[in-house]
């Protein structure tokens, strides 16, 4: 394992940010955007997900489909993304974000 996946490994709390998975799409909230990594509220499937941004220059970040509207840091808590990643040794790194519509509140009774 690389030493900075090593580093982030040690550091981790269980079930944030690792994936036996080669590749895939997760969908949440934003938590957090800090450093290099995106932690995203993913309900009821597990509690937090963290994903690595590995070089945030030259990720693309969508809004209205738009490539790039977006810098990391503007990622606010609250709003709900899609991202997709790879995993690199068991550490989920962000292939590209977009963010998503507001989800619809439910009429009130």
């Amino acid at each position: 394992m690389a030493p900075e996946f090593q580093a982030i490994e040690e550091k981790a709390t269980p079930g944030d940010q690792f994936t036996q998975e080669d590749r895939g799409i997760i969908n949440g909230t934003v938590k957090g955007a800090t450093g290099n990594a995106i932690t995203l509220d993913v309900e009821q499937r597990e509690p937090l997900v963290r994903i690595v941004v590995k070089d945030e220059d030259r990720l693309p970040i969508r809004q209205d489909g738009r490539e790039g509207s977006l810098a990391l840091n503007e990622l606010q808590e609250g709003l709900p993304v899609r991202t997709w990643f790879r995993g690199e040794g068991g550490v989920r790194v962000a292939t590209s974000i977009e963010v998503l519509p507001p989800r619809a509140q439910a009429p009130r009774k």
